[in-house]
């Protein structure tokens, strides 16, 4: 149980920007173990959530966590990446901008999407000790126009999905856990969902609010940096990156927020937002800024109804 704590700490400290050591690399840093090669076509609901502060430095170097477009204007993640534990307290809207539509973390396309954000919305029973209600909405400060080509949202999962189901999971980062350098490349992976009862021999304590997904054998998995980042289970989002022990460790497999049992908060979160106000109409594709007018939006999100 020392061990999950410990990650526990390693995730909440990566959450803030903090630097951690590693016996093997010197840092931590995000990754998909066992992943393989993919195109931001393949999962155009991949978000990276940056930190505006650090990527000013350098375009890619504010990367802290993964994210899932869920509407034209809503992307969910974990609670942890917006929560900064040494000083217990949660980061505010204007401390993210938000990166999609890209295969590579340190380049853009005309493809590319970036937006700030209006409002962040957080868990409001979250438990930064436990991770439980890791979960997370990000209302962006702008639209994703309609059938952009690298950029759509994927359907939220309702039910349970059945044990041995193959999900896909994505992210940047290391390609192996003794690597040194992040991906540019973005990186997915399949791991099947794990039953309770055998999660439970690895965490005593996984709550219907948490899904497990990975190898027994390990090899295959999600790990720090790819927090708040989608699992998708028969083409819906069934789980958002939270926790493990250790990285595609044998024995223990990946904790995913369960969007499940969120299904209703997140419903009633987005059915709060008035989509139809926004402080900033500005969208920057690739290097250059365009703007959206908000009415020809407004009424082609009627036309769809």
């Amino acid at each position: 149980m020392a061990k999950v704590w410990a990650i526990v700490l390693l995730l909440g400290a990566l959450a803030s920007g903090e630097s951690l050591a590693s016996e093997t690399t010197g840092k931590i840093e995000p990754k998909i173990v066992g992943g393989y090669d993919t195109t931001i076509e393949q999962v155009s609901y991949q978000v990276s959530i940056r930190l505006t502060a650090n990527e000013r430095k350098s375009y890619g170097s504010g990367h802290l966590c993964g994210g899932v477009v869920i509407s034209q204007r809503l992307v969910a993640t974990a609670a942890h990446c917006c929560y900064i534990t040494d000083k217990k307290k949660y980061r505010t809207a204007g401390e993210f901008v938000l990166v999609m539509g890209s295969t590579y973390l340190t380049s853009s396309t005309d493809r590319t999407l970036m937006y700030y954000l209006q409002q962040l919305i957080t868990h409001e029973n979250y438990s930064p000790e436990a991770l439980t209600n890791d979960i997370a909405l990000m209302f962006i400060n702008g639209y994703i126009p309609w059938n952009w080509p690298t950029v759509t949202a994927l359907a939220l999962n309702s039910q349970l999905v059945a044990t041995n189901t193959d999900c896909l999971i994505s992210g940047w980062g290391l390609l192996q856990q003794s690597g040194t350098f992040s991906s540019n490349t973005l990186q997915a992976a399949t791991v099947p969902i794990v039953s309770y009862a055998t999660c439970r021999i690895s965490y005593n304590s996984i709550p219907v609010s948490q899904v497990c997904a990975g190898y027994w054998t390990g090899g295959v998995d999600a790990c720090q940096g790819d927090s708040g980042g989608p699992m998708s289970c028969n083409g819906m989002l069934a789980g958002i990156v939270s926790y493990g022990a250790g990285c595609a460790a044998p024995g223990y497999p990946g904790v995913y927020t369960n969007v499940s049992f969120y299904y209703d908060w997140i419903v009633q979160k987005n059915n709060s937002l008035n989509y139809t106000i926004y402080h900033n109409g500005g969208v920057r594709q690739g290097s250059n800024w365009s703007y959206l007018g908000i009415l020809p939006l407004i009424v082609a999100f009627l036309l769809e109804l």
